[in-house]
């Protein structure tokens, strides 16, 4: 996205330098400069903000020059005007590179760069012309590849998940057609009938012929488009892996320590959707083991251990879902402090204590740093792998260290579930996560709340308690579904199982999107709707909720805070937008100061997240409008701008805002404590 947003924003540089080669009054000129001015600065904030450091220099130039013009009230010379439009197409071509995943300063970059600081210096006045640098020829532009949104291929996928559902339609409608000929078989015509039985008992033949060859050829066309689609959106696992070894740099250089990364399985495809959500997920827990995993050297050496710590990561197939493994060869976990943390929760040394560590605002770091301390990190990797109807797993390595296990499925968009019935509705479980089903009866299970299977005793709750639906009538016989991943199981009580298909997931509305039980709704044939039950929660079903004479009304969240976040930068305000919504806020979002207001007039927020410098609008009008209003005086803001203000680090805050952070210094953690301190 902010590739696409170098492009656009590279074409209205361009333009606007040009503008003012053709300008011949000074007033006019004067607004030009001012524009291309605002221009540059926004584009220098993203581009700070998304750590490209390469366009953030050249921007940072490009403003000396036009704010010492804009202050001396003087015309930007040819020169620099030249260096202008040389400057727009690096940023055209830089866009190139971010699309096909490159990142590093070019020799051309640095170049470019010097001759501005070097214009920036000089005194103003005519000078030779700087030819623009040839449009460089990309070898895809010839190859016969064509490039598509990533959103059609999103709708295509749908689709094809549509057409594999249909199939079931069809194949119900041929089961009822073949059911009807049995019935009429079994009928008995009165000698009386002049009708055309043997005609009818014809045309039925037929149907269901034709409804045989049609299933058939849809059944065959279904799956073969869609798996045509599916690899189309694939991309390797590494993908999800880039940048990993600048984190364990950048950490090993804070904290004095060392280690390097291993990783197995980075040929393996998995849906382009599943790698924003598991690169975000991979980059928490490879920074969380350098934090508290990985020793200092010192340390290792009086443990045996080598100098260097290891931090392996490793992806396999197992069926339909993908299983990431990270370990590291650190300390392992503190269990002493790990109870003291937990204040009670969990027991002894194992899994339930280990589960702790995923709650929000969980640390056992005693100060809080840019690295750990605010419980944030864990709690945003277990969200954002449920969100995939996917599950986490830790364990403590016995040799010393501690392993995490992701386990999310490889389609996004259909899946084999079990349909099940419960109180007179129908649920779906997803059949990877299913170990078995067993017949239990309903006196003993209420007189215990664990039931037993081929693999002991298991916990077992009541899915119409949990849920907090009633029945009508007690079964005496149910079904306990046995669910769940790795050590962790639950016995899932229904009344009864209704099948095994494969159906297409569609996503949760927002009336459903605050309540965890729930990772999606699925279409069945005969028309009924399914939630589809995430299978983490039912694994996380507290203690209390498993006893048989506790009522249980269900476990839906609190609704979650609103926030409004407004800058002028796509790029920008999706990056704001997924770093919150993974952290559990409902958010909304506005390009500047007026849009907002109008948000705000239409619903409340519970915070503001806003740049300063925006059309229309800027921030600091915005803050001043919010602190005159009775109704949104107290409505918390929190600016992130690419301004110097207060300093480097932006300690001034400026225009009555709760809270003020630099883009070019940006840290996802550090915005999210900060959101948590002032609402």
């Amino acid at each position: 996205m902010f590739a696409q947003e170098l492009s656009e924003r590279s074409s209205s540089i361009e333009n606007l330098v040009l503008a003012l080669e053709r300008a011949d009054d000074p007033g006019n000129g004067e607004e030009l400069q001012r524009q291309l001015l605002k221009a540059v600065h926004s584009l220098k904030g993203a581009a700070g903000l998304m750590q490209v450091r390469a366009v953030e220099g050249l921007c940072h130039a490009m403003e000396e020059i036009l704010s010492a013009a804009l202050r001396e009230k003087s015309m930007i010379d040819a020169h620099k005007l030249g260096l202008f439009l040389a400057a727009a197409d690096r940023f055209r071509e830089a866009g190139s590179s971010l699309g096909e995943g490159e990142t590093d300063t070019s020799a051309e970059d640095r170049e470019l760069l010097e001759a501005m600081r070097r214009a920036a210096q000089a005194s103003g006045g005519s000078g030779p012309r700087t030819h623009r640098p040839p449009t460089k020829l990309r070898a895809d532009d010839l190859d016969g590849s064509l490039r598509i949104a990533a959103e059609r291929l999103d709708a295509l996928l749908y689709r094809s998940g549509e057409l594999v559902t249909f199939n079931h339609v069809l194949r119900h409608q041929l089961e009822t057609a073949l059911a009807v000929r049995e019935q009429m078989r079994a009928i008995r015509v009165p000698p009386e009938y002049t009708g055309d039985i043997a005609g009818i008992k014809r045309g039925l033949r037929e149907l269901i012929s034709s409804l045989r060859r049609s299933t058939h050829e849809i059944e065959r066309t279904s799956i073969a488009l869609d798996g045509e689609v599916r690899e189309a959106r694939t991309l390797p696992f590494a993908d999800a892996c880039k940048g990993l070894n600048r984190i364990i740099r950048d950490v090993a250089e804070a904290s004095g320590k060392s280690a390097e990364l291993e990783i197995s399985g980075g040929d393996i495809q998995i849906d382009r959707s599943l790698l924003s959500s598991l690169r975000d997920a991979l980059r928490h827990l490879v920074r969380n083991a350098m934090d508290h995993g990985i020793e200092p050297p010192d340390e290792r050496r009086k443990t045996g251990k080598p100098e260097v710590g290891k931090i392996a990561i490793s992806a396999a197939v197992t069926g339909d879902r993908i299983r990431v493994k990270i370990e590291d060869d650190g300390r392992g976990f503190d269990f002493p402090g790990l109870r003291d943390a937990a204040d009670g929760d969990g027991d002894g040394d194992g899994p339930d204590l280990l589960q702790q560590i995923f709650k929000p605002g969980f640390s056992t770091s005693r100060t809080v740093t840019r690295l750990s301390g605010r419980g944030l990190g864990l709690d945003i990797v277990k969200t954002a792998v449920e969100n995939l109807r996917g599950m986490v797993e830790v364990s403590q390595i016995p040799r010393g260290g501690a392993a995490f296990v992701l386990t999310i499925p490889l389609s996004v968009s259909t899946i084999r579930v079990l349909e099940v019935v419960c109180a007179d509705r129908i649920f779906a479980i997803d059949t990877a996560s299913v170990r078995q089903v067993i017949r239990v009866d309903r006196t003993a299970v209420a007189a215990s709340s664990s039931v037993e299977t081929s693999e002991g005793a298991i916990p077992v709750v009541d899915l119409a308690r949990w849920l907090g639906i009633a029945r009508t009538t007690e079964p005496p016989a149910m079904r306990a579904v046995v669910s769940g991943v790795a050590s962790r199981r639950i016995a899932v009580l229904v009344d009864e199982i209704e099948g095994e298909r494969e159906l297409l997931v569609r996503k949760l509305g927002p009336r459903l999107a605050g309540f965890r039980q729930y990772c999606g709704a699925m279409n069945l044939p005969d028309g009924r709707l399914a939630l589809l039950l995430n299978v983490a929660a039912l694994a996380d079903v507290s203690p209390e909720l498993l006893s048989p004479q506790t009522p249980v009304i269900g476990d839906p969240r609190p609704k979650p805070a609103r926030v409004l976040i407004v800058d002028d930068s796509n790029a920008v305000r999706t990056l704001l937008r997924m770093i919150t919504e993974r952290a559990g806020y409902e958010v909304v979002v506005a390009s500047n100061g007026a849009e907002a207001l109008k948000q705000l007039a239409r619903q409340d927020a519970d915070i503001v997240i806003s740049d300063i410098d925006m059309p229309e609008m800027d921030g600091l009008q915005l803050v001043e409008t919010i602190r005159r209003s009775d109704r949104l005086a107290g409505l918390p803001v929190i600016l992130v701008t690419g301004r110097e203000i207060g300093g480097a680090d932006c300690t001034t805050v400026p225009g009555g805002a709760n809270a003020c952070l630099r883009k070019d210094r940006f840290d996802a953690e550090e915005l999210l404590e900060t959101m948590r301190r002032v609402v």
